[in-house]
Formats: C-alpha cells, sequence, structure tokens
C-alpha cells in the first residue's frame, strides 16, 4: 500500500480562492530535500505525510486512498504539525511521540506525582498541577525536620565513572542522596527527599547529605535530549525543598507550600536548559491563599527599595489558575466580561460543563446531563456517579471527575534583553536564562532579572511594527504591547499608542575578545573596509591626519596583538591607510562570525559590558559627530540593520536614540576622479542617522562610552553634556520619555515565531519594547492529536462528499491513538481516556453557500428567532449534528477493529491560522474580515518568492518605509531607493459574487450574534470545547456578560471564549497588509493580474530563483528583514 502510494499522484493545485497559498505552503510545510537540497513540492509533502498515517494507523487500501484523496484535494487535512513532521524519522522514535502532542495534568495526590512533574518537564512538557483540597489532602503529613547539607563539587567524577541513577543510603537518622547524572536521577533525588520529610523510620531531625559528585559539569552535553548541561541551581534546589517542608512539620502541606515545591523544581529545571518547564497551577475558587499567592509578591523595604518575597520567588515560575465548580452570579458573568475588555483577561471556565461533557459515555441522554449538572454544582457529582455506576472503581471515577485540568509571538531574529546580553528569541530555546523585565508594566520602576522560558508557538503571519524613533519588531496580529493606553495587540495599535521602550540599563555576557580589539573592530566598522583576499578576509583603515596620534596606537596594537605583525601606516591624499591580510586576522572575525559591516553578527551581541562599550568607543569615534548647535550625538551609516542593532545596544546601556533615514538610495553622491583623470559620481546606497539629544541621553553616553579615542571630538561631547536642565521633572515625566508613538504597522508574511513564559511579570523586552507574553493552553490528562475539514472546499448539496472528508479527518486522528506512551499514568489514561479531535475550517464561507445571502442579512440584524432565523438555526444543527455523527462513527469503527478503546468525545473547533491559507478559508467557525481585499505580503526586493509572485502575475509595489527625499512613498518598485517589495494580493472570499452578498457590513455584527453562532456550534457540533474569539464593544458588555450568565444557568454547553475589545474608530495607515476593496476594483485588479501572467505553475516560477543551497531548512528563523532568504548568503 505504501509503494502504491508512493507511484499514485491524484489531486488538484491550490485552488484559486486561496492565492495566498503557494507563498504560505513554500514557506511553511515544504520541507527540503536531500541530496537534493530543493523544496518539496505539495504532492510530496503529501507522499511523506500520508505515508506515515498509513504505516502507523495500519490503514486499509480503501482508507489510504481516501486519505490521499481528501489531502491532495485540500477538504481534508491532518494537523499542522503532521504535515511538518509526519513521515519522518525523528517522528518514529517512542521517546518523541509527546512532541506531537500538547500537554500534561496532574492531581497531586503523592510525592509520586512531583517526581512525575519534574520528569515531564525535564522532557519539555507543560505541566498542570490540579491542587485541590481533596487532592492534596491525600498526602502525608510532614513529620521530620530535615538538615540538608550538599557535598561535592560538580563534575568531579570522571564521565565512565558517573552513576546513572540516583541511590540512597540511610543509617539511623542520617541519610546520604547520591544523585545520578540522568534525567531519572535528577528526579529519584527530588522524590527522595520529599519522602524523606514523611518517612515514619526516623526519630529525629533527619541529617540529609547529598552528593553531587557525579553529576556532569556545565557545559556537556546532554545525550538523547540535545543541548547542554547546566545544574547551577541543582545543589540550591534540596536546601529550598526542605525549608518549604520544615515549616509544614506537624500538619499536611497547602496548596500554595505544593505550588512552591513544583516551582523550585521548574527553577532548577530551566538553569539545567531544558526546552520548556511552563506550568499552570489550579486551584478552586474558595481557596482565599491559593487565589492570592502571588499577590504582593514584590515589596517595598524601609528603604523605599522593591525587592521580590524571597520565600515566593519560585511561584513565578507557574499562572495560577481558578476554576468555578459552582454556577457563577451574573455579576460575577459581567464582571468578568468587563474585565476581559479592559484587560484581555480574566474569563469564567464553568468546570461542571467540561466534566460532564467528559463523561458524555456515561450521560446518555439531555436528562442525565442536565441531572449531573444540578449534582455537580451542588458539590454532589461523585456521589450521583457511584450511585448510577456501581462499577466504576475509585481511581477511573477520579479521573472522570476531574478531566477539567489546564496546561500552559515574536519572529525568531526578535533581540531579547537577558543575564547574557541581547539574544534573538529562537536561539533561546532549549536553554536556560533570566530575561530582563522593565517593573512599569507591573507598576513598579527600574528593571528586573528573572527566571524566563523560551519556546517555539508555531508558524504565523507576522507584522513589521515600526516606531516613530525608529524601533521596529515584527509580532503576530495579536500579540500585546506596554503602551500609554494599557495593554493593546498589534492589531489595535493606531497613532495614538506609545509603546514603552526599556528604561534602565541591561546586562552582558562574557568577553571573548580585549577592549583593544573591540575599539578596533569599531573603527573599522566606521572608517574601514573588510574585503575577501587571497588568504580571506582583509581589513583596511583609515585614519585623519589630525586623529592619527591619537587613534593609530591603538589600531596598531589591537592588530598586532593579533598578529604579532607591527603595521605601519602609509600616507595617500592626508589620510593614513594600512591594512591587516593575515590569515590571523580572518580566524578573527570567522570567530566573531563577521561576514561585512552591515550587521553585527548574533553572538557578539552577547559579548561583555567591557567589549560592547570599547566597539562602540571605536565606532563613535570613526564616524560619530558631534552637533553643539543641535546638541545631539549622531552616527551615520548606509546599513540600517547594523544601526537598528547599535540603537538596541545603546538602550541596553541605558541611552535612548533615534533612527531616521538621512538619503535614499539613489540619490546623487559624492564626485570623484580616476586615476587617469575620469570624473565620476558615487553611486548612493542611501544612509541613515541615528541621533542621541542632549541630555540624560548625552550625559549617560558621556559617563557609559564618549570618545577616547578622538579628543576634539570629547571636548565638544563634554559641551552639550554640560547643558543644565532648565527644570526638574517628575517620574512620571521622565518614564513617558522612554516610549515612542507608533509609525506604521505593515504584514511581513508567515514565518515560524516564538514567545517567553515571564510569571513574573508576564512581559520581557524585545527589541528594546515592553512586550506581553504568552498564554495557556487547555488540556486535560491527555494527549490530543487535531485534523481539519476545510468546508469552504466541500459542496454543500454533495453528502458524500461531505462524508468522505470527514471520515478522512477522523481517519487521520485515530491513527495516533496507536501510539503506546513509556509513561504509566499516562497510557493509563489514553487507554481510560483516549482523546481526538477533529476540527473544520470555512463554516462560514460553507453556510453561505448553502443557505444565500438572506442568511447574511439575518446575521446582520443579530440573528434573530424570527421564523426564517429558526429555520436557518435548524438547517445549521443539520449539518453540525450529521458531520459529528460521521466523526464519531468512522472514529468509533476503526478504534474497533484495532482493539482500541473508543473516545467519547471527537469533535473540536481550533483556531485555524496557516492551514486556512493553502485553501481560503474563513478561519473556524468565524466570520471574515470583508468580502472582498488586497493582501499585501512584504518581500525584501528580489526575493525568489517574490519574484515568482510577479511571474505569476501579482503586482509589486515599494513598501511603506521606501519613500523619496519628500517623505512620498515611492511608487516603482525597481527605482534604486527602493529596499522591500509588497506583494499585491487581490483575494475574493469564495461567496463575493452572491447577489446582494456586498451590501452585507460584516464587520458591523454584533457580539450578540457571534455569541449565538458560537454556541450552535458548541451545542451540535463540539464535544471537547470551540475556539472562539468574540469582538465585543464597550455597550455590549452587559448584555454579552447576561447571555454567559443564562447559557451557564440554562446548561447550554458553555464552557469559556475569549472575548476581544473592538473599536470602529481606528485610524489607517497606507498599503496596509489588508484592505478591503470593491467589486470593480478586484475585477480590475484580476484582469491585470491575468494579462500579467507568465505561467501558471507557481513552483516551477519559483525554482527559477530558488536554488537548493540556498534555501530555508523548513520553518526556520530568517536573518533578514521581512524576507524568506535562508541565514547563508553568497560572497
Amino acid at each position: 500500500m505504501v509503494r502504491e502510494l508512493e507511484r499514485k499522484h491524484v489531486g488538484a493545485e491550490f485552488p484559486q480562492t486561496a492565492p495566498a497559498a503557494n507563498p504560505v505552503f513554500f514557506r511553511t510545510y515544504s520541507r527540503r530535500q536531500q541530496p537534493e537540497g530543493t523544496r518539496e513540492s505539495w504532492s510530496q509533502v503529501c507522499d511523506r505525510t500520508l505515508k506515515g498515517l498509513v504505516e502507523l494507523g495500519k490503514l486499509t487500501q480503501d482508507e489510504a486512498l481516501l486519505l490521499e484523496e481528501m489531502q491532495r484535494n485540500l477538504k481534508a487535512l491532518p494537523s499542522g504539525r503532521w504535515l511538518w513532521v509526519g513521515g519522518t524519522n525523528w517522528l518514529a522514535q517512542p521517546k518523541n511521540f509527546s512532541g506531537a502532542y500538547n500537554c500534561t495534568s496532574t492531581n497531586v495526590i503523592d510525592w509520586s506525582a512531583f517526581g512525575l512533574m519534574m520528569d515531564l518537564a525535564m522532557m519539555g512538557c507543560g505541566t498542570g498541577a490540579i491542587l485541590e483540597p481533596k487532592y492534596i489532602n491525600q498526602l502525608p503529613t510532614i513529620r521530620n525536620n530535615l538538615k540538608v547539607t550538599v557535598e561535592g563539587n560538580i563534575g568531579k567524577t570522571i564521565a565512565n565513572e558517573r552513576r546513572e541513577f540516583t541511590g540512597t543510603e540511610i543509617n539511623g537518622n542520617q541519610a546520604t542522596i547520591y544523585v545520578g547524572d540522568s534525567r531519572q536521577g535528577w528526579v529519584k533525588s527530588y522524590q527522595t527527599l520529599l519522602e524523606l520529610s514523611t518517612d515514619e523510620q526516623f526519630t529525629e531531625e533527619v541529617e540529609v547529605i547529598v552528593d553531587i559528585s557525579d553529576i556532569r559539569k556545565a557545559g556537556e552535553p546532554l545525550q538523547g535530549f540535545g543541548g547542554m548541561a547546566n545544574p547551577v541551581k541543582l545543589p540550591a534546589l534540596y536546601q529550598r525543598c526542605a525549608a518549604i517542608l520544615n515549616k509544614a512539620v506537624g500538619r499536611k502541606l497547602t496548596s500554595v507550600e505544593c505550588c512552591l515545591l513544583i516551582d523550585e523544581a521548574a527553577v532548577t529545571i530551566v538553569a539545567g536548559n531544558i526546552r520548556r518547564s511552563a506550568g499552570i497551577r489550579q486551584g478552586i475558587d474558595t481557596d482565599a491563599a491559593f487565589t492570592d499567592a502571588k499577590a504582593n509578591l514584590w515589596q517595598q523595604g524601609e528603604d523605599g527599595n522593591w525587592r521580590i518575597d524571597p520565600e515566593r520567588d519560585a511561584l513565578r515560575m507557574a499562572n495560577h489558575s481558578r476554576v468555578f465548580h459552582h454556577k457563577p452570579t451574573l455579576e460575577e458573568c459581567v464582571n468578568a466580561v468587563r474585565k476581559q475588555y479592559y484587560s484581555g483577561e480574566g474569563a469564567i471556565q464553568w468546570a461542571g460543563e467540561a466534566v460532564a461533557r467528559a463523561n458524555v459515555d456515561l450521560l446518555t441522554t439531555k436528562e442525565l446531563k442536565t441531572e449531573f449538572l444540578e449534582a455537580y454544582d451542588r458539590g454532589e457529582a461523585k456521589q450521583w456517579l457511584q450511585k448510577r455506576h456501581l462499577n466504576l472503581d475509585e481511581k477511573e471515577l477520579e479521573h472522570r471527575l476531574g478531566r477539567y485540568g489546564l496546561n500552559p509571538c515574536h519572529s525568531g531574529d526578535t533581540l531579547v534583553s537577558t543575564d547574557k546580553g541581547l539574544v534573538p528569541i529562537k536561539d533561546l530555546v532549549g536553554k536556560p536564562f533570566k530575561a530582563l523585565v522593565d517593573l512599569r508594566s507591573v507598576g513598579l520602576e527600574g528593571v528586573k532579572l528573572t527566571d524566563a522560558i523560551a519556546f517555539c508557538t508555531g508558524v504565523q503571519t507576522t507584522y513589521l511594527v515600526t516606531l516613530k524613533n525608529g524601533q521596529q519588531m515584527r509580532c503576530t496580529a495579536d500579540h500585546q504591547h506596554f503602551t500609554n493606553k494599557g495593554w493593546v495587540a498589534t492589531k489595535d495599535l493606531t497613532s495614538e499608542h506609545n509603546i514603552y521602550i526599556q528604561k534602565g540599563e541591561g546586562f552582558f555576557g562574557e568577553g571573548t575578545i580585549t577592549v583593544e580589539q573591540a575599539q578596533m573592530l569599531g573603527w573599522l566598522y566606521g572608517d574601514g573596509s573588510i574585503y575577501q583576499g587571497s588568504r580571506g578576509k582583509d581589513a583596511v583603515f583609515y585614519i585623519n591626519r589630525h586623529e592619527y596620534q591619537t587613534v593609530f596606537p591603538v589600531l596598531q596594537s589591537a592588530v598586532e596583538s593579533l598578529t604579532g605583525y607591527n603595521h605601519q601606516p602609509s600616507f595617500v591624499k592626508g589620510i593614513y591607510t594600512f591594512h591587516s591580510g593575515s590569515p590571523v586576522m580572518h580566524s578573527f572575525f570567522e570567530q566573531l562570525g563577521i561576514e561585512s559591516k552591515n550587521s553585527l553578527p548574533d553572538k557578539f551581541l552577547t559579548e561583555s559590558k567591557e567589549v560592547i562599550i570599547g566597539f562602540l568607543q571605536g565606532l563613535f569615534s570613526a564616524d560619530g559627530c558631534i552637533n553643539v548647535k543641535g546638541r545631539n550625538i549622531e552616527l551615520r551609516n548606509r546599513s540600517r540593520q547594523l544601526l537598528a542593532q547599535i540603537q538596541i545596544i545603546l538602550l541596553n546601556l541605558g541611552i535612548k536614540s533615534s533612527l531616521i533615514i538621512k538619503q535614499k538610495p539613489g540619490a546623487p553622491g559624492v564626485p570623484y576622479t580616476l586615476k587617469d583623470g575620469t570624473e565620476k559620481v558615487s553611486r548612493n546606497q542611501g544612509s541613515w542617522r541615528l541621533i542621541i539629544y542632549s541630555g540624560d541621553g548625552a550625559r549617560q553616553f558621556r559617563k557609559v562610552v564618549a570618545f577616547p579615542l578622538v579628543p576634539e571630538k570629547q571636548e565638544r561631547l563634554e559641551k552639550i553634556a554640560a547643558y543644565k536642565v532648565s527644570r526638574n521633572y517628575s517620574e512620571a515625566v521622565i518614564s513617558s520619555r522612554y516610549a515612542s508613538k507608533l509609525k506604521s504597522i505593515e504584514e511581513y508574511g508567515e514565518e515560524p515565531v516564538y514567545d517567553l513564559h515571564v510569571p513574573l511579570t508576564h512581559s520581557f523586552i524585545a527589541n528594546g519594547c515592553i512586550t506581553h507574553n504568552c498564554g495557556e493552553i487547555i488540556g486535560s490528562n491527555f494527549h490530543c492529536n487535531l485534523s481539519e475539514i476545510h468546508l469552504n472546499q466541500i459542496d454543500p448539496e454533495n453528502h458524500k462528499e461531505q462524508e468522505q472528508a470527514f471520515t478522512a479527518g477522523a481517519l487521520s486522528v485515530a491513527a495516533l491513538l496507536n501510539h503506546k506512551f513509556l509513561e504509566p499514568r499516562y497510557q493509563y489514561s489514553r487507554e481510560l481516556d483516549p482523546i481526538v479531535g477533529v476540527s473544520f475550517t470555512g463554516l462560514f464561507d460553507f453556510f453561505v453557500r448553502a443557505f444565500g445571502v438572506d442568511w447574511l442579512r439575518w446575521w446582520s440584524e443579530g440573528r434573530p428567532a424570527t421564523n426564517e432565523g429558526l429555520a436557518f438555526k435548524r438547517r445549521e444543527q443539520e449539518y453540525l449534528s450529521m458531520w459529528k455523527d460521521i466523526v464519531h462513527r468512522v472514529v468509533w469503527e476503526y478504534c474497533d477493529r484495532n482493539n482500541i478503546k473508543r473516545p467519547n468525545r471527537c469533535t473540536t473547533v481550533q483556531p485555524s491560522g496557516t492551514k486556512s491559507l493553502l485553501t481560503g478559508a474563513s478561519p473556524g467557525w468565524h466570520p471574515p474580515k470583508a468580502q472582498r481585499f488586497i493582501r499585501r505580503i512584504t518581500f525584501r526586493k528580489n526575493d525568489p518568492v517574490a519574484m515568482a509572485c510577479i511571474d505569476y502575475g501579482y503586482a509589486v509595489v515599494p513598501s511603506q518605509t521606501d519613500k523619496d527625499e519628500n517623505g512620498n512613498l515611492l511608487n516603482d518598485p525597481f527605482d534604486s531607493r527602493c529596499t522591500e517589495w509588497l506583494v499585491e494580493i487581490p483575494v475574493a472570499v469564495p461567496w463575493a459574487d452572491v447577489p446582494g452578498a456586498d451590501q452585507i457590513a460584516i464587520d458591523k455584527f454584533s457580539a450578540f450574534a457571534q455569541m449565538d453562532f458560537y454556541m450552535q456550534v458548541q451545542q451540535f457540533y463540539v464535544t471537547h470545547n470551540t475556539s472562539a474569539t468574540i469582538e465585543v464593544r464597550e455597550n455590549e458588555v452587559e448584555e454579552l456578560g447576561n447571555k454567559i450568565y443564562q447559557a451557564i444557568q440554562n446548561d447550554e454547553g458553555y464552557i469559556s471564549a475569549a472575548l476581544l475589545a473592538r473599536f470602529d474608530d481606528h485610524e489607517t495607515f497606507p498599503r496596509l497588509p489588508f484592505e478591503p476593496i470593491s467589486k470593480q476594483q478586484y475585477d480590475e485588479l484580476m484582469q491585470q493580474v491575468e494579462k500579467r501572467r507568465d505561467t501558471n505553475n507557481f513552483y516551477s516560477a519559483l525554482k527559477r530563483y530558488d536554488f537548493g543551497e540556498l534555501m530555508e531548512a523548513g520553518p526556520s528563523g530568517c536573518d533578514s528583514d521581512k524576507c524568506m532568504m535562508p541565514e547563508e548568503k553568497p560572497m
């Protein structure tokens, strides 16, 4: 069967209604093939992923052919994760099975639960801990005081003599723990310490000796898991845990103490180079201590300084969540909606509905479910189940009632301020680090380092946010920024918002070169050249006559320290010049990662503070100038990328600056004369200015950097720094200066995105700006895989096609039920409560096609319960119910045939972003934003995919950042001043030409109408939960809060939903990523596309410009601004 799939290719290209599909696909799901080095085509991705599903699922020939037909024709797709890794050797290894799933949740009932969570966290799983009294009261009483001593030195034992597993020796009231050098060894030593606190064999205080001699030292590789060891915080783990336990002697642990014990392990894990150990700690809403556990975490001392409570410091490692086990009141519901409108947080999760849905195999009728929810609201759910299901043992009963647990974006080149300096966020994944946080985000002052975790959140559309001061970042539409009006999502930013930037000096790494060598390198970047010589990269230095006496000795000494050669300069036309072509100089550049003067390599940004300052001293001494009249310091350069890096470096030193364009590329250059007398004018490649204004900026620059190589510039610096401040400003005014107004937002395109988990402030500093961290993922003791049906590709009248699509989706998720997990508790959960999820996208498109424009008009009226409206609802319900029945029937038949327990819930609707673009579907159940629009995607000029788009007929215009000398947008993409392109793609939803559809204002749909449609999906299709984002206006808060209250009170199926504030008066910018257009405009644009189109095969067009050795290796970060070019560049 597999061989047959490899031979037979059927299916279609991406549909015309998905014009963004090709760029998205080749960025996101197309892996590099070996040894060819070319990208996979859609057909080849199908070959790989289908082969993996057929083998894992042991599918029949008919099932395999059905999956192939549906996937190749884009009607039913496996998960996005499977599209990327499905069928690879990596995923075939049992230890990697969990990498295809999401999260874990654990009931804390014994010491093993603590060890299990540490073990899961060390494998990179998110850990959810349920800490309700009914669980933690099962823990034993703490009886023994522990006196812990840590002996031995990490790395003392040579590698081949280290013990792998932990051993314990007990002699009287003394216990010695020999920590093993493995993940299991760490976990066992931690769990053993906890167990000693309740061990009844001891008669008095227990002297605990922890021997860490066998632990490998920092920097040694972690075999199998990958990364490098860093046990820096392991020794402190044992004493900190003992301190927590000792306070509880004579009683049981509280929920907060349990949090602390779990989180102390998490602190150790984060330091130990684990990719991810984010967590959720879940308590009941009546547990006041748990609810307020993180309140007043920061305390002000008598000296006025703020300090974190050292005994609760570890709580920052996880988010705390309250769950309602009783139906909330109307006031609680309205307050929750209001809080979400203003802050985006505070949603109600009604656990009763979640538990009822998870037990649908027992609650087989509406009446039974209603009875159960009434019992749940009274706190009698367990007794209710016991009375009616006598065969349920205690273990299964607890599992069934606990199925409501919880578990826990920027571009990859975004620079994060850390304890090691400025590091691209993609390079922080899997490494221990501390993030620098600006405490203004929590109402305090100053900056602080705090433990954080970096992780990849997938591939999404990003947007380039540019501030008036020139700072930029790329992030997703929903990513929030700290502004003068609170936290605001990217898509909601307007010109009235000022984004706060870092206020306060950050941290740096360790130096690998001398300060003098750094000064030399800075001068080279300013007044020098790097070129490819016969023996490698050579360096040439230029020095003005009046600067020679102070500059040359520094450069000469630095070069000599590297090459051993005492260089002497030549003097030509008033300029001193000397060059170094030594192979040692080439090795110096190679060691630092320097390719050219256009930018600093990432690794240089983690040098020591002294080295960084030395570089700035050389750079500003060479190319900087002092404008005494204008009272500013200015640095000019042709590379915006370099100056953007310098701007963030300065900010990390406490110096704010502005980056503005001086001259666009193509402007008249400098006249010069060749040796033969020919007069020429240089080609102007454009230049930018980095300006530090007088006042705090100039004084801080004088204090930290200055001009030590050029005394004349230093004298002028002293003048502008000496200007006295005319008045004293309040802290609020000073703080407001560390913010910059929004200038523009433009789409970048699809790319891998990353985020941090920062428990202390839930924010961090990205490219010098204060930005929010990520949210939470819902889970419940399971591993869940998703598939997605693209309803916009399916005929509403073709019921056979619908059945085939949902059958294929069901088979693709059921196949993963064959995974056998190595962890017994998770395998038990898989056997007791197997979970799958078949989702869909394009539902709104499907129903417009099925019901016509009258359905749209009904939406615009608020979906009222008229006769027509009730008829529409019945037909919606018929479709939704039919699809649900198909999914469950197919999954259950598959499970029966393969002797796998049937999942009792198989349908869901998840957020659908990237995959929806493959077919042009409106995401999930949500309405689109408009009937027709222009999608603009930003590329670097001459990018291969952009060139393919041109051949495919799409228009290209200069980006928002490309302007003439008068500030007007350029119109010619081939203008020499143009550096970036916007590919303009006309898009129309599949039903755009339905008569009357143009008269419907989709953006005016009410929150009530959205809630009503969401509840249709939740009630008649979804058996898990529906991912929903309801856009609400301020005047709709009360109504929506009441609607949620009624939905919970009436047992309508509501669990939770995200709410998003909607504003109707946004200011817009030219050449937006998303621009609604009329039908006439769309038709004219499409005629132009067809006229320009040279080929109907996008893949072939791409091959003309794309070469294997220069292609991206799958969805990885890109090192250049707004392009999909690879990290390797031609010389």
